[in-house]
Order: C-alpha cells, then structure tokens, then sequence
C-alpha cells in the first residue's frame, strides 16, 4: 500500500505544480503521512478516511491562515506607489494641456494641478491620479 500512497502523493504534488492555489500540496502531504501511517493501519478504509480527514484539515487550517494574512497586507500598486514621489518635467506642461513627467525611471503623461506652466527640468511632486495621467504641482 506504500507505493499506492507515494503515487497519490506524486500525483497531487504534479498536480499542485500546475496550479498557484497551494490547494493540492495538502493532499500529497496527507498521503506522504499515510505512506507511514499504512505500516500500522491494515485496513484501507480506513487509510482513505484518515487521508480524507488530514488533509482536508491541513487545507481548511492553511486557507484560513494565508486568507488572513492577505487580509492585513496593503497592496502597493504601481499607481499607489508614486503618489507624493517627486519627478522631472521633460516635456513642459501648459495650463489645461498634457506634459511628460519622469517619475523614478517611469515616463508618465501629467498635468498641473493648479493649471499653471510648469517648464521643462521643473522638480514635481505627484498628488493623485487622473486615468492614465498624474497630477503634480511645482516644488519650489
């Protein structure tokens, strides 16, 4: 019965290889446990229930841990990520018209904030996200 548990167990870990959900790991680890476990239980009904059981819990405790986890962490967009940095004009920004800023290596399309001509090399800071294009206003 060990080689019939080490082939579940390579089956689901194949199977965990092809998916990211980390869902199909806690079946090859319950059958890993039963490749042990099949020295002293004789009975396969009993193995299958005793599978069933581990690693359904090991799922349901592991999921509940990382939903958790996830829960609490903040995830930092690119758009998120730039907001209060500061950037170099490289294409002038003209009241009510779109310049080109350079914001830690990334080119964006902006525009002023207080509609006013910000010039080319002007030093800016980034206040928010409009579509596609920031926002930004002159640092003096």
């Amino acid at each position: 019965m060990k080689l019939v548990w080490l082939v579940v167990a390579i089956l689901f870990a194949i199977g965990e290889l092809m998916t990211t959900t980390l869902t199909l790991i806690w079946f090859s680890i319950g059958a890993i446990i039963l490749i042990f476990l099949s020295n002293i239980i004789d009975s396969i009904l009993i193995q299958i229930i005793i599978f069933s059981i581990i690693s359904t819990s090991m799922l349901i405790i592991a999921t509940k841990k990382f939903i958790k986890q996830d829960k609490n962490y903040k995830y930092n967009t690119n758009l998120q990520a730039i907001i209060n940095k500061q950037g170099i004009v490289k294409e002038t920004i003209y009241p009510n018209k779109i310049g080109i800023v350079i914001i830690e290596g990334e080119t964006w399309s902006a525009i002023s904030y207080n509609n006013e001509i910000i010039e080319k090399e002007q030093i800016v800071e980034v206040l928010k996200i409009e579509g596609v294009k920031v926002v930004v206003k002159k640092i003096n």
